[in-house]
């Protein structure tokens, strides 16, 4: 029990803790419940006169102030009635459905379509509350990974996955009854873990087991430290076995045990959420407790809910077709055809699967080209708003204000109509220069072999390589590093342009035309550029553009103007003060904001149905449409979608390490 006085030497407030108390036993919960029991057993009659005091004055003050302890008492009435609602309600639907998945009837010589063996239901909702265990317990790291033999910094998580397996082992060997015991195996061992969790006693309770088998002297003193925690998780835990083993004996009882499960499991979660509530407010412990306290009873509060959505799912996957995850329709012949570049699909030969990922190349290079065209000119529009020249900071407001508020389906629809409309028809095709054959059906452009245009751009790659190389140690800025550098860049646009052209330019050639047929024609060479593709391409440039004008001037005016009048006090150009002074700074606050936007393009480009560009997800959609299989189709789009997502943030997280790193 804590004491606090006054150091008569130091005048600092001291801590005193009686013999067996520390700390840490202020933030355990056996230990608050053994100090009241431990004071009242020292002096019956004088703690009872303490309790009657403290009644008593809080009969005074609710006198004094009836109002506010009238509004805190009603609040608290409303909050239990809240809580008692919902806990029966969800608890109540879990527990039915848990009973209706474990009966195995054999109805006409065919089993029941929803019955689940109730070790696959542990596996289900036994994984859910295992992995909540285990990021609550939060002692798994790569530390723990570099010394495995450490085995006291990760027992509490290694007896959760001990836990688990027995739960499963009970689940697969023993006569479990649907009624009765499968629901209480499954619903109460979620609430057996929430109530270790929030109790936080099963590292001390794994250690003094593992030292009971390896030195049962040695463990005499760790019962003695830790057992009036210890002893309330133990008989929670011999409790619930007991009363699974034995459910019908208990439930002659309490019958509310075997009949009435989701009322009893409510009003224990209601008497278990309350005292630790209680406690909560009451206790001093560590700022880890405190924070794995929080994450305890949250995870207890949300346990019926997550109980009722997994077994709700479950029932699902087996009475409704579309709920079917498994991806073997994926595998069939798709049975339509898709606009994919590089190569077709084929139509009679190509698998689902095959369109899955033609779908994916279409979308990552819609994505590709809008983030780089999007942020060049965003930069541009941004640095025209900063402008002092009054027609340019007066368009690049307009550019920001029309577009960034125009919702991205209507500017995809008026681009299209635009284009459809501007650009000439089949029968009117029209021929520029002689090497670009324009039409609403798209833009065939010159080509160049595709071997010869990869080593083009490895050449490239190579000398960007070279010259990072080069700049190591700074970038050099002097009138010769500049021309070096220049002359470096040269050369190699000039060797790259001449590999690629060496295999000879590839010109699109009308060879074949049908007069009785207008606009009917057949192209031979060049490289052909859909109206699809350029609409969307234009659609998320455009808007998210206008988007990442105001990062960069917001990142800009961010800045102290110190550091553009140093620049300028060092006689600077504007161009240079731009690239050597302002930009280096403003991306430290730009590269965050971009790399949102940047996954929002990713994202964005799902609308390209619109314009019925063939992306991934109208890849999907169509198959959706043709075979039903919703549930597993949408679930592929959301994968590709987020690792997609989670790529982009890894690249922009690498580069925002990079301009934030600081060298000195």
């Amino acid at each position: 029990m804590r004491a606090d006085r006054i150091d008569p030497i130091t005048g600092v407030k001291v801590s005193e803790y009686e013999e067996g108390d520390s700390p840490e036993a202020e933030g355990n919960p056996g230990g608050a419940i053994a100090r009241f029991i431990r004071t009242a057993r020292r002096d019956p009659r004088d703690h009872l006169r303490s309790l009657g005091s403290m009644f008593r004055s809080h009969l005074a003050a609710v006198k004094r102030d009836p109002s506010r302890f009238a509004k805190r008492y009603v609040a608290i009435a409303i909050a239990s009635l809240v809580l008692w609602k919902y806990l029966t309600l969800f608890l109540g639907m879990a527990v039915e459905i848990s009973q209706e998945v474990s009966l195995n009837i054999v109805i006409a010589g065919k089993p029941s379509a929803t019955h689940y063996p109730v070790a696959d239901q542990v596996m289900i909702v036994g994984g859910i509350c295992l992995a909540s265990f285990l990021l609550i317990q939060n002692e798994i790291s790569l530390r723990t990974l570099r010394n495995p033999l450490d085995y006291r910094s990760y027992i509490a998580s290694l007896s959760g996955v001990l836990g688990f397996l027995l739960f499963w082992l009970i689940a697969e060997n023993m006569e479990i009854s649907p009624r009765t015991e499968a629901p209480f195996l499954i619903v109460g061992g979620t609430f057996l873990t929430g109530f270790l969790l929030i109790q936080d006693e099963m590292k001390d309770l794994s250690l003094l087991v593992v030292e009971s088998i390896k030195n049962p002297r040695g463990a005499i003193g760790l019962w003695k430290g830790s057992w009036r925690g210890v002893i309330v998780s133990i008989s929670a835990i011999s409790a619930f076995l007991f009363t699974l083993v034995n459910i019908s004996l208990v439930g002659s009882f309490v019958p509310m045990v075997s009949r009435e499960q989701g009322t009893f499991f409510s009003l224990m979660m209601v008497i278990t959420i309350v005292a630790w509530l209680l406690i909560m407010s009451k206790e001093s412990a560590k700022p880890s407790i405190v924070y794995k306290r929080h994450s305890s009873m949250a995870f207890l509060l949300a346990s019926p809910f997550l109980l009722y959505v997994a077994f709700r799912i479950m029932l699902l996957m087996r009475t409704d077709t579309t709920w079917d995850v498994s991806w073997d329709f994926m595998d069939d012949i798709a049975g339509f055809s898709i606009s994919n570049w590089p190569e077709q699909v084929d139509i009679n030969r190509g698998d689902r699967w095959e369109f899955h990922w033609a779908g994916v190349i279409n979308a990552v290079r819609v994505v590709l080209i809008s983030i780089v065209l999007c942020t060049v000119v965003g930069i541009v529009v941004g640095m025209m708003r900063l402008s002092s020249h009054r027609l340019s900071s007066l368009f690049g407001t307009v550019y920001v204000e029309v577009f960034r508020n125009m919702p991205l389906a209507l500017l995809l629809f008026t681009i299209s109509i635009t284009l459809g409309n501007s650009i000439p028809e089949l029968v009117e095709e029209v021929m520029i220069a002689d090497m670009i054959l324009l039409s609403n059906q798209g833009v065939i452009l010159p080509s160049v072999d595709s071997s010869l245009f990869l080593t083009a751009i490895a050449i490239l790659a190579i000398v960007k390589a070279f010259t990072t190389y080069l700049d190591r140690d700074g970038f050099d800025d002097s009138d010769k590093g500049l021309k070096n550098r220049f002359a470096i860049w040269v050369g190699a646009i000039g060797a790259s342009t001449g590999i690629a052209l060496s295999g000879g330019l590839s010109v699109p050639t009308i060879w074949k035309r049908i007069e009785t047929s207008p606009g009917s024609w057949v192209v031979e060479g060049g490289f052909e550029v859909s109206l699809p593709f350029l609409c969307i391409i234009a659609g998320l440039t455009i808007y998210t553009s206008a988007i990442v004008a105001e990062i960069v001037r917001g990142s800009i005016q961010s800045l102290p103007r110190g550091q553009i009048e140093a620049g300028i006090s060092l006689g600077l150009t504007p161009f240079q003060r731009l690239r050597l002074v302002i930009m280096p700074q403003a991306l430290r606050s730009m590269v965050p904001a971009l790399n949102n936007q940047y996954m929002n393009v990713w994202k964005n480009s799902s609308l390209a149905m619109i314009v019925s560009y063939n992306d991934v997800f109208y890849v999907n959609l169509v198959i959706v449409n043709k075979i039903g299989k919703a549930v597993p189709t949408f679930l592929l789009i959301l994968v590709t979608y987020q690792i997609g997502s989670l790529v982009i943030s890894a690249v922009m997280n690498v580069y925002n390490r990079r301009v934030t790193r600081v060298q000195i």
